[in-house]
């Protein structure tokens, strides 16, 4: 999985709602990021134009393109205090709901998505997905990958 400025700028939603990615981490709780020129898709605000002042809660918080020509889903977790209170059907709810924005303009969206959380609580965000939320679906593990902001700087670009 590698970022693609290039395929990430080629979707029809990088028009309206293309943003720095460090932008859109900093918005959702990052303090700083090594992030500088990449750039993502902002579903969040892309869901509350499309339903006018619509539930930002029904999206990924954004997505990039991959050289894959994939679209990978992200979603910043970086304010939850405690990951033991994620819900599974919130959870695959975003995922659905962004993955049928983006098939709209006919782009594929990668298996694997990207959840975020700040490095004081990933561990417990790891545990609990796997032997908690999908403890029955090790597709659905091996597909749903939890990082730091740093892990995914350096894993996916």
């Amino acid at each position: 999985m590698t970022y693609s400025e290039e395929h990430t700028l080629s979707h029809p939603l990088a028009a309206r709602y293309k943003k720095l990615v460090n932008i859109i981490l900093i918005k959702e709780g990052a303090h700083n990021t090594a992030f500088t020129t990449e750039k993502g898709i902002d579903l969040d605000q892309y869901e509350v134009d499309k339903n006018k002042g619509g539930n930002r809660d029904n999206t990924m918080d954004f997505c990039i393109g991959l050289r894959s020509m994939e679209m990978l889903l992200v979603e910043a977790k970086l304010r939850v205090k405690d990951p033991r209170n994620l819900k599974k059907a919130e959870l695959a709810s975003k995922i659905r709901h962004s993955k049928e924005l983006l098939v709209e303009s006919e782009r594929t969206v990668a298996r694997q998505k990207i959840l975020l959380f700040d490095k004081s609580v990933v561990n417990v965000a790891k545990h609990h997905i796997i032997t908690t939320l999908f403890k029955n679906n090790p597709n659905a593990t091996a597909n749903l990958l939890v990082y730091t902001v740093q892990e995914f700087k350096e894993k996916c670009f």
